[in-house]
């Protein structure tokens, strides 16, 4: 089939009805069409290569299930979705993918090996997290269709999915263009086209992606290996690891949410894109019952409620920044008193840290080269007056760069560090509401939920290892008691070692091992997450629900080996010798903000007494009262009253 043919039958009968094209199906763009052309021709030559290995390879391999049943397989040969079938039909119609030996695997792609083979369905938030990625191509495709996108991005979140794209650099996606683009996701995922995982070289990557400037960094900058995967769905071919739905038939139901803008950020300048999130669902009675949910989600806005309530609002002249109006003072001081309350009975001693800092503190704890793009730096008032004065060292001691703090660690860290430390003072337990600083792209600002400015309840723990496991278990239980007192369910999660971990892997082992002790004495159900933990140690995820069911990630517990490393912290041990401290990451609320916008959505701004802006209103029946009210008020002075 020529490809003229192929763009015909892919692009759908829907495409001519969109009021945004022609009667006429046209031809597809020649970048578009090589792509294609190029993929089909990989495609055909790797299916010939893995017929050649099952043939060479053919064996019998052994299959754990689920429940403790074990099934022969042929190596190179049997799929998980054809075990699945022989399990059930229904199984075989609701997994989205397999976990393979701990990896997450495409139904379709042969087993090689003996394995333990587990099943997802939507059900599970990896399930989620595959089905709603599969979306997420779906609408790339739809967007270099009806747009002619360049795409950059297309992950999932935690409530649906987005595609970055770029349009030019005056291009933008109208609201207006999201029932056309809609319509035609709709018309892929009734196509049921299959997702096709291709395994390519890098030089047949940057041939697939020649005419996509920001595949081709991707590829230079993350891509270490001879080889990465793509995968192909239609006239779709994208640079992705997968794993995906079978076919695009799967996603019964799919609606596209909001438009905005972001950054691209990588190597290079900054370059503006435009921003399509998206939810999906297995059917689309489970999209309308999400749609109904969403109605009163949308009732219970935090931004409604402050507005309403008049507690804060924001302004164009500080974006990314809130104005807590003196009620809404009054509600986050309850919140924050409440943490402080817990701090001085779980023996955490609060501090106040600098905001500002050289780049040279960041440059020690790595987040200079991790996290620059998201900090706000600046020159000293007298960097110029300094540099000229410098003469001819000026160009050998550039003037200092300083940083406005995004976390508090390396402050905590020089804290340790700046005297000399006993093993009797460990644990030693730091607590710091410092104002913190990200340079949040614009386009993801919403609220409370992503600022630029805001508080933590932020905490770091240094402690001997031996006592890690007794700190994790005070940690547990901090989060559960505040949560509880909140109001809210929460789920946990054990992320391990990453690929790109750094530090002695015995150790990491060891870490390990004591944060599983730790959930297993905690006694609330927790899941593994291989793989997903940060490069400096393994953590503690933990998602909590609000009334409405709703995920969110407020509260963490990280293990970290590698700030002691890069500030030399020490102390003296029993033994008179110097050891080396390990450094928990503990956070129950978060970001303050983010909380109070949880809470207030949660609640729907009937807020619990002890937090209300007004825990008595006092209402005088006539003039002649009014005097004897505000006299009563004046007594009544630790009470909140309007």
């Amino acid at each position: 089939m020529g490809l003229c043919q192929r763009w015909r039958r892919l692009r759908l009968p829907g495409l001519q009805t969109c009021r945004l094209h022609t009667a006429a199906v046209p031809a597809p763009p020649q970048w578009l069409a090589e792509r294609l052309g190029l993929f089909e021709e990989l495609w055909t030559a790797q299916v010939k290569k893995l017929a050649s290995v099952a043939q060479k390879e053919h064996r019998t391999i052994k299959i754990s299930l689920p429940g403790g049943q074990r099934v022969d397989a042929v190596a190179w040969s049997t799929t998980p979705y054809q075990l699945a079938q022989q399990i059930s039909s229904t199984l075989a119609d609701t997994a989205v993918a397999a976990q393979v030996n701990g990896e997450l695997y495409d139904l379709e792609r042969p087993l090689e090996t003996d394995s333990d083979l587990r099943f997802l369905t939507f059900s599970s938030a990896e399930g989620k997290a595959v089905f709603w990625h599969s979306s997420t191509h779906v609408l790339g495709a739809a967007a270099e269709q009806l747009l002619g996108a360049v795409l950059c991005r297309g992950p999932s979140t935690e409530c649906g999915f987005y595609h970055d794209f770029f349009l030019g650099k005056e291009r933008t996606v109208r609201g207006s263009e999201l029932p056309a683009l809609e319509r035609i996701c709709q018309e892929l995922t009734a196509a049921a086209q299959p997702f096709r995982r291709l395994e390519a070289s890098q030089d047949q990557l940057r041939q697939l992606f020649k005419d996509n400037p920001f595949k081709l960094r991707l590829i230079e900058e993350k891509v270490t290996g001879p080889t990465a995967i793509v995968y192909g769905c239609g006239m779709l071919v994208d640079l992705c690891r997968g794993p995906h739905l079978r076919h695009t038939g799967q996603i019964g139901g799919l609606k596209l949410l909001t438009n905005s803008s972001s950054l691209w950020r990588s190597s290079g300048a900054p370059e503006p894109l435009q921003r399509v999130s998206g939810i999906s669902f297995p059917t689309m009675e489970e999209l309308r019952a999400w749609e109904e949910g969403r109605e009163e989600a949308e009732l219970r806005d935090h931004r409604r409620i402050g507005k309403a309530q008049e507690l804060f609002f924001f302004h164009e002249l500080s974006p990314g920044s809130c104005f807590f109006l003196p009620r809404g003072t009054r509600v986050y001081n309850a919140l924050v008193a409440f943490i402080r309350a817990e701090y001085t009975r779980r023996g955490f001693s609060e501090v106040k840290t600098p905001i500002l800092f050289s780049t040279k503190l960041w440059e020690v704890s790595g987040h200079w080269e991790h996290y620059q793009e998201d900090m706000f730096a600046l020159q000293p008032p007298d960097s110029d007056r300094l540099s000229s004065s410098l003469s001819d060292h000026a160009s050998s001691h550039p003037a200092d760069t300083l940083a406005l703090k995004p976390m508090n660690c390396p402050a905590h860290c020089l804290m340790f560090a700046h005297r000399p430390r006993s093993w009797r003072e460990l644990p030693l337990r730091l607590a710091d509401f410092g104002a913190l600083h990200r340079a949040e792209a614009s386009g993801s600002l919403g609220g409370l939920t992503r600022l630029r400015c805001f508080q933590q309840d932020d905490a770091h723990i240094f402690c001997a290892p031996d006592q890690l496991e007794t700190e994790i278990q005070g940690c547990l239980d901090f989060l559960r008691s505040v949560y509880t007192v909140l109001g809210f369910s929460f789920r946990l999660a054990l992320s391990t070692r990453p690929s790109s971990f750094l530090g002695e892997p015995c150790l990491w082992d060891q870490a390990e091992q004591v944060l599983q002790r730790a959930l297993e004495e905690f006694g609330e159900p927790w899941e593994l997450n291989p793989g997903d933990g940060a490069f400096y140690g393994p953590k503690i995820d933990v998602h909590l629900r609000d009334a409405l069911g709703r995920p969110h990630q407020c509260g963490t517990i990280q293990l970290d080996f590698q700030l002691p490393l890069r500030f030399d912290l020490q102390y003296k041990g029993q033994a008179g010798a110097p050891e080396r401290p390990v450094v928990i990451h503990r956070a129950v609320l978060g970001s303050v903000e983010r909380m109070l916008g949880v809470l207030a959505e949660s609640c729907g701004g009937k807020w619990p007494l002890w937090l209300s802006p007004f825990q008595v209103v006092v209402i005088p029946v006539g003039t002649e009262q009014e005097e004897y009210a505000r006299e009563w008020l004046a007594r009544k002075s630790r009470v909140r009253e309007q």
